[in-house]
């Protein structure tokens, strides 16, 4: 049974992970996906974020060097509101800026949890 998933630097972008963000929605094994480097943006990110917030076995999501910008923090915050067993997610050089920090620290405080590299 494959846990884990990496297609880090492999050019996806938005196309790709709004595919990906399908499949989450139906996942049922996946616990480890690395997607570091594949310029997915806010539209990517949004995506994910849907199908993070019905997937119930994902721990462990690398979103580094994807230029998701403090839209996609926001969605990925709005997703991190419902989904109650996401613990790492790696933001790392994805120009979040102050409001995609507020947005994924407040999504994280109401759900009682701290999850994150934030670096901006």
């Amino acid at each position: 049974m494959l846990t884990y998933l990496s297609m880090a630097s492999n050019q996806i972008g938005p196309t790709g992970a709004t595919a990906l963000g399908d499949a989450l929605k139906v996942n049922a094994v996946l616990t480890n996906v690395n997607l570091m480097g594949n310029h997915i943006g806010h539209v990517g990110a949004a995506a994910l974020g849907e199908g993070l917030k019905v997937n119930a076995v994902m721990t462990n999501l690398n979103l580094s060097m994807n230029q998701i910008g403090p839209t996609g923090a926001t969605a990925l915050g709005d997703a991190l509101k419902v989904n109650a067993v996401l613990t790492k997610l790696d933001l790392t050089n994805n120009q979040i800026g102050d409001a995609g920090a507020v947005a994924l620290g407040h999504a994280n405080f109401h759900a009682g949890r701290d999850v994150g590299n934030y670096r901006r």
